[in-house]
């Protein structure tokens, strides 16, 4: 293990993901690199502090090298988020992927892995969705289920289910990652705050908009408490009021023409639920209620309107055209080849030099510029659009 990597969105960072870190070094890990989600995540709305403090956060806790997660991944359902997150640890030159799992069985992990990446599998799952029997999420356990008992089980774990997707992803992509499987410790993926001094994220995140950043202490390792203090006294945290009205402005404004390009949209009506849906809805929680069904999970709606928002399109390439370095130290800036899975990409710590690059470079990263500028809007206090290209590349030593 020279390098190894993590994808993560670490909103906000806490004890858990730094004792992740731990874990590696105790294991030998010489470097460990974290692809981290922006501004904007998979659950479809925006982070609660900005990326470039989480990644300082985990610099200071321990990571050699923060890359960013463009938003079209970032935003992505588990598939695409996946697949974003290993090619640009594989550009990073990790040989190895950590992640955490409820059951840290690999074997039994890689076994569902191989299963839904069986073309059989895939054209019998996608066969009863078009026939109307459900999300994919659960059809996909349900028809799991029939082929390895405890597939469901398995599935039903967020952690087990990205995980499964990190492992998909890698044979799809033939990439030479080792995976490495911890258990999950304490508080569950978005469960209430528990006994213990290791809650998930989701659950301080709700702690947070109810008592402030001091009542997070217990649950953060020393260095971080302090940055997510003055955070919240410079009202740079997101503002989910703020967030709510910018979204439904924009999906009013939009031409609702352009939705049915957006990923996800085709072929399935969710084109027309939206414009309906954005036209009729007082807030995002009404607008998701709106579009929430049987069929279309919370989830998948959630990053329908983000996508909307944002300006995103299901015609964009379909794995990062580039690596973006956040931070880093000497020993996680050593041996970065940008390549992956054979294809040389751009490496740059500049936002404004890759939008200029042109081709998917500039277009992926004018998207990234779109998010950071809207970020900076549904703040508690709003900044300028311009502080996506002024925070300063973070340097540890």
């Amino acid at each position: 293990m020279r390098k190894v990597g993590i994808i993560a969105e670490y909103n906000p960072f806490h004890s858990g993901h730094a004792a992740q870190i731990a874990a590696l070094r105790q294991m030998g890990a010489q470097s460990v690199a974290v692809v981290l989600g922006g501004n904007f995540v998979q659950r479809g709305s925006p982070a609660l502090f900005s990326k470039f403090l989480r990644a300082r956060a985990a610099l200071a806790c321990g990571a050699d090298l923060i890359a960013e997660l463009p938003v079209p991944w970032a935003a992505a359902e588990a598939d695409q988020f996946a697949e974003g997150g290993v090619f640009l640890l594989a550009a990073a030159g990790c040989d190895a992927i950590c992640f955490g799992a409820e059951q840290p069985d690999l074997d039994r992990l890689r076994q569902l892995a191989a299963l839904l990446e069986d073309p059989a599998f895939d054209a019998a799952l996608t066969a009863h969705h078009i026939a109307g029997g459900g999300s994919l999420a659960s059809l996909r356990a349900q028809l799991a289920e029939q082929e390895i008992p405890g597939a469901a089980k398995l599935l039903a774990g967020p952690n087990n289910a990205l995980g499964i997707a990190y492992l998909r992803a890698i044979r799809r992509l033939g990439l030479d990652l080792q995976a490495i499987v911890i258990p999950r410790i304490g508080a569950g993926h978005d469960m209430p705050l528990g006994k213990g001094k290791i809650a998930s994220a989701g659950a301080l995140r709700g702690l947070f908009y109810e008592k402030g950043a001091a009542a997070l202490a217990p649950y953060l390792p020393e260095c971080c408490l302090p940055l997510y203090l003055a955070a919240e006294r410079a009202g740079a945290v997101a503002d989910p009021a703020a967030f709510s009205l910018s979204l439904l402005t924009l999906l009013r404004a939009a031409d609702p023409a352009g939705f049915a390009a957006l990923p996800g949209a085709g072929g399935e009506g969710l084109d027309h639920l939206l414009a309906k849906a954005a036209a009729q809805a007082g807030s995002a929680e009404e607008l998701y209620g709106l579009l929430k069904s049987k069929r279309y999970t919370h989830a998948r709606v959630r990053r329908l309107a983000l996508a909307a928002y944002l300006g995103l399109r299901g015609d964009l390439p379909r794995l990062p055209p580039y690596l973006r370095l956040l931070g880093g130290s000497a020993a996680g800036l050593r041996e970065i080849p940008g390549r992956a899975a054979g294809i040389k990409i751009p490496v740059s710590q500049s936002l404004a030099r890759l939008r200029r690059a042109g081709g998917d470079a500039g277009r992926v990263a004018s998207l990234e510029a779109r998010a950071g500028a809207l970020w900076n809007l549904c703040l508690r206090i709003p900044r300028p659009a311009s502080a996506e290209f002024t925070e300063k590349f973070l340097r540890v030593e």
